[in-house]
């Protein structure tokens, strides 16, 4: 007895579901449970009508083992029992009849005011409906539920359920698809309902009512995408995060389209970009999310680059950011969405450390203090070190050199020694702005027009030509030796 119980307590546990201080579903549960209620309310009139009641009913039976149980005592539901649903809606493919579905409605009724409506069950009354099954013990039920709409214990979609498309190279990205996108768009329509064009936070939260959780509530999502003045998240925001999330978590990403009603093919959500190597050689690219890591020694003016890109106002206190930091923007004029990726200085010798590090990024961008040498040397320093691993790792990446506070007066030869390095190392000439960064949409023109042509400004150190070279003396050699 000892071991079947335990057995139970593994399989269908208490913790996720059920609150046992509060005497109330957990808020995941909730959630849940709220999918699949909408999942089962066919025609969307915010009930269970007979025949959706009725079909529920049978797929949950189905999945329960313990059918020698009465779920429903004879006092409850006049006599219905587990074994009888199970048999008349499975094993006969015959439906309940009237009388056992008023059954089953009358229980609800009489527990929980607003259960029933006159169109059916209600969202309350379902809820009742499994709390009930928790109540009287009946745990394998409610599980049984969850885990036919491909929940796992944590009440999260399982891995099994989510077709995200699989990477064959580290310098390959995923993206939304357009279907996706375009599904998004509704979304933000739909649930702004104050047609104002941006989304405020009760109408936003109640785009995730259905998901696990607001998936954009810690980092790295939070304050990662343009809002209003009032903190309302526009339109471009929304497609940024997701944009973000995409390419950060795709599992994530997908299943939180799939809790949020997307009805496409899941396979159809996402898409692997081409390699960007491929790009290179082709001297084009297709993406439409790129991704920039943004480089630089500390109080060079990282952090306002990327709070100018979501538009977020210059603030002249100084707070240094101690981890990897990201936001994420639609640009209107080309519809392609920048991610921008703030590499604390500190930070860049572990980044570095890994091979592959310059797989995923489109464009890096270099930054210094224009008024500081310093500050100059060292984001040369930094331009330098990811020149070579660019060349060692052969994910060479298009570098910008950005002469951040030039409004400031510059140290002696400021311009001619950052003009001198981007010559001797093929990149463009350096991209002067102010303080303030008034003018971020040049710079970040400048940005995407760099990720859009992967095989331009690329720097070559003094080993990577000696390199290039040796291998055209090989080649052409080969070529003699062949002919």
């Amino acid at each position: 007895m000892y071991s079947i119980m335990l057995k139970k307590a593994v399989l269908h546990p208490t913790a996720p579901l059920f609150d046992q201080e509060k005497q109330n579903l957990k808020p995941r549960c909730i959630r849940a449970l709220k999918r699949i209620f909408m999942l089962c309310d066919h025609d969307m009139d915010g009930a269970l009508s007979d025949a959706e009641l009725n079909e529920f009913l049978g797929i949950l039976f189905s999945f329960v083992f313990f059918l020698n149980h009465n779920y429903f005592s004879p006092k409850n539901l006049e006599g219905l029992t587990c074994c009888t649903i199970y048999k008349q809606v499975k094993c006969f493919n015959v439906p309940l009849q009237p009388a056992e579905i008023v059954g089953v409605k009358r229980v609800v009724q009489e527990r929980i005011r607003g259960g029933v409506s006159d169109l059916g069950l209600t969202l309350e009354g379902f809820l009742f409906l499994h709390a009930l099954f928790i109540e009287k013990g009946r745990l394998e039920t409610t599980w049984a539920v969850l885990r036919k709409f491909g929940y796992n214990d944590e009440l999260k979609l399982r891995d099994d359920t989510l077709p995200v498309p699989t990477k064959h190279a580290p310098d390959q990205n995923v993206e939304l698809t357009n279907e996706a996108i375009d599904f998004l768009r509704g979304i933000f329509r739909l649930y702004d309902s104050d047609n104002d064009g941006s989304l405020q936070p009760s109408e936003f939260d109640d785009i995730f009512v259905t998901a696990p959780e607001s998936p954009w509530t810690a980092e790295p999502y939070i304050d990662a995408a343009e809002r209003t003045a009032q903190g309302n998240l526009t339109l471009n925001g929304f497609l940024s995060e997701w944009a973000l999330m995409t390419s950060l978590e795709p599992a994530l990403s997908l299943a939180n389209l799939i809790c949020i009603g997307y009805g496409g093919d899941p396979t159809s959500a996402l898409r692997i970009t081409r390699r960007r190597s491929v790009d290179r050689k082709k001297k084009q690219t297709q993406k439409n999310v790129f991704h920039c890591f943004v480089f630089g020694p500390k109080k060079s003016g990282k952090s306002t680059l990327l709070n100018s890109i979501i538009g977020r106002s210059f603030s002249s206190n100084y707070t240094p950011t101690n981890d990897v930091r990201y936001v994420a923007n639609v640009v209107e004029q080309i519809g392609k969405t920048l991610i921008l990726q703030e590499i604390p200085e500190d930070g860049v010798k572990q980044l570095l450390s890994n091979k592959e590090c310059l797989a995923a990024c489109d464009v890096a961008v270099f930054l210094y203090d224009s008024s500081d040498e310093y500050s100059w040397k060292r984001s040369r320093e930094l331009l330098l070190d990811v020149a070579r691993r660019g060349e060692d790792s052969g994910y060479g990446v298009p570098c910008l050199l950005v002469a951040a506070k030039d409004d400031l007066d510059p140290f002696p030869m400021s311009l001619q020694n950052s003009t001198r390095v981007t010559q001797q190392l093929g990149m463009e000439a350096p991209i002067p702005v102010g303080v303030k960064l008034r003018d971020s949409k040049s710079v970040l023109s400048r940005i995407l027009s760099a990720a859009e042509h992967p095989h331009l400004s690329i720097p070559e150190t003094e080993k990577g030509k000696k390199r290039k070279r040796y291998r055209r003396l090989v080649n052409s050699s080969l070529m003699f030796v062949s002919g």
